[in-house]
């Protein structure tokens, strides 16, 4: 049976730009997977601005709006926050404001570390969390920290993926397939920022020249603040990497399916989708066996995983990455596996699980609103508005 027609109104300090391709483009593909199936979204977004408190500004300044004449109340609304703190404490006014259930979206850093920077932020974030009729968490990983960190009861956690666009990797797979050698042999995709650990890639390169293996050139999409330094060690080390940039997210689906192995050595991942999206790609992923890493990529199956922060270790994955890769049978197996993962995390199938949700939580007046009134979502097909 087909779920109701639902407003959504998806709260965001994170949505790609001109600057920042691939910013938030997670959150982007899920309004573009709720379009599809058919339920109107209003989005409020923060604005790109290079100073933290103007972005905060921007995206106060969208919610204000919203309450007062972007978006009306309705029976079947809900308000989702991403990344659930501190955005949730922008979107929880408005949810309140149209009498609509209050969904945060838990990604990673909005429990990991972020509620830990003062007492402030850690009354705020549990006070927030505290409100959320349901919080979707990305990992089982996440889950439980949501459940022990915070405190908030099982009954109100959910597990469900962002969501890849797997159809997009696997059709540039194919077309891969099709074109022969894939001419790139390792890949590195994120921010540039210390927890991602490209240095620590860095180091398990030379690694690999001081053991007198054969060295691979390394190939960074992403760019921010660790650049200069990146390239700085790199350069003290003798190790050539290519610095790419950020770009947005048809061209990183094209680097993937143009690499041999993609490498995540993260030292903080609450699930990770860069890897599952190298899966989609027929890109094998080397890892740091922690948090959501470790669920989604299994050692010899699907990938290969190493411990976090420990370049001699990531280089030993490294080799046995690229010498599975390049014999043909180990390399259809692994690729196989991967796809199987991958298709787990279809976003379109990630969007439906969340809407089944909602309709229950709509149903059970979980948010404690009552007599709402207001319109109701057109009938023609699903609608965005940007506010």
């Amino acid at each position: 049976m087909r779920s109701p027609r639902l407003r959504v109104v998806v709260v965001s300090n994170l949505w790609p730009s001109e600057r920042r391709p691939a910013w938030g483009s997670f959150v982007a593909n899920r309004v573009d997977a709720l379009l599809r199936l058919g339920h109107d979204v209003t989005v409020v977004a923060v604005e790109d601005h290079p100073s933290a408190p103007l972005r905060y500004a921007s995206l106060l300044a969208g919610v204000a709006r919203s309450a007062l004449s972007g978006v009306r109340d309705s029976a079947d609304t809900i308000v989702e926050a991403h990344i659930a703190y501190p955005t949730g404490a922008f979107a929880w006014p408005l949810a309140a404001r149209l009498r609509a259930p209050l969904v945060l979206f838990a990604h990673g850093s909005d429990v990991l570390r972020l509620p830990d920077r003062s007492r402030v932020d850690r009354a705020l974030c549990r006070s927030v969390f505290d409100r959320a009729a349901l919080v979707v968490a990305n990992s089982r990983y996440l889950v439980a920290e949501v459940e022990d960190r915070l405190g908030v009861p099982p009954e109100r956690v959910t597990l469900v993926s962002p969501g890849i666009r797997y159809a997009d990797f696997a059709a540039a797979r194919n077309d891969s397939e099709g074109a022969g050698d894939r001419p790139y042999a390792v890949l590195f995709v994120a921010n540039l920022i210390p927890r991602k650990g490209l240095d620590v890639l860095i180091r398990a390169v030379a690694e690999l020249a001081r053991r007198g293996e054969e060295v691979p050139r390394l190939r960074v999409v992403g760019d921010g603040p660790e650049r200069a330094v990146l390239e700085l060690l790199a350069s003290e080390l003798g190790v050539a990497l290519d610095f790419v940039g950020a770009l947005p997210q048809d061209a990183v689906t094209r680097e993937m399916a143009a690499a041999e192995v993609l490498v995540v050595p993260s030292r903080e991942e609450a699930l990770g989708l860069a890897p599952l999206e190298a899966m989609a790609a027929g890109c094998v992923p080397v890892v740091s066996g922690i948090g959501g890493l470790a669920e989604s990529v299994t050692d010899g199956v699907n990938g290969f995983t190493c411990p976090p922060e420990d370049p001699a270790e990531l280089a030993s994955a490294l080799s046995r990455a690229r010498a599975a890769v390049r014999d043909p049978a180990r390399r259809a197996a692994l690729v196989a596996a991967g796809d199987e993962t991958a298709r787990q995390h279809d976003v379109d199938a990630a969007a439906a699980r969340t809407v089944e949700r909602y309709t229950a939580l709509l149903g059970s007046g979980r948010s404690g609103a009552s007599d709402r009134s207001g319109q109701s979502g057109h009938t023609d097909g699903g609608s965005v508005a940007a506010c």
